[in-house]
């Protein structure tokens, strides 16, 4: 009995070649299905990442075409704001030189007179009857804007021989009379005509320039 008894226990256990095939297999599947999870999980992980980077730098473009876009709008504007007001800030300069030739226009038309006319009006005032080809014009014309900022100074008038309807008053003597059908000059001529009559007449350089030179 004894001798059976450590028999059985000094007999070994023998394992079957195919089961320890099959267990080396079921490793090597479980082993190959660990590394394949792993391998989804990186790849899982990569994609996750790269969607998250594509949206951060997708939003990040929107971002820039809209300000793009409001700064090329803001430039549009700032170019249409300049060229509008420069068109209008000429117009106006346009506008103003018009209207000043037109007032000086207006101011010449009335201080220039027809001899015929040239008695019509009250108080005591001066009429400068220039013949066009008067070598002293010139001069006595400079005299006359001096004369223009002397607020004291008389009204001085011009008439020019030139115009048809003065060219009848050129003679070839001088005759004063108030009575101007009868009214001749023969060349440049300043009148002062005081209560609508003629006072007294300067038709030479001198006397001319010398009572003008007054009344600067």
């Amino acid at each position: 009995m004894a001798k059976e008894s450590n028999a059985k226990k000094n007999k070994k256990v023998s394992v079957s070649p195919k089961s320890t095939k099959k267990a080396s297999e079921m490793a090597n599947v479980k082993k190959t299905l660990k590394s394949k999870d792993e391998e989804t999980k990186k790849a899982t992980i990569e994609k996750a990442r790269r969607e998250l980077h594509f949206d951060k730098s997708d939003g990040s473009d929107e971002i820039t075409k809209l300000i793009k876009i409001v700064l090329i709008v803001a430039a549009i504007m700032l170019v249409f704001y300049i060229v509008t007001t420069v068109v209008t800030r000429k117009a106006n300069a346009i506008r103003t030189v018009r209207s000043a030739a037109t007032d000086k226009k207006a101011e010449i038309q009335y201080d220039s007179l027809i001899v015929g006319s040239m008695l019509n009006f009250d108080g005591t005032y001066y009429v400068l009857i220039e013949k066009e080809d008067d070598e002293n014009l010139s001069e006595y014309q400079t005299l006359l804007q001096m004369i223009e900022a002397n607020e004291e100074a008389p009204k001085i008038y011009t008439a020019n021989l030139s115009d048809s309807f003065n060219s009848q008053y050129l003679g070839d003597e001088g005759n004063y009379d108030s009575d101007l059908s009868n009214f001749k000059v023969k060349g440049t001529t300043l009148v002062k005509v005081s209560d609508h009559n003629i006072e007294s007449a300067y038709d030479n350089y001198d006397d001319i320039k010398g009572k003008l030179e007054e009344f600067e």
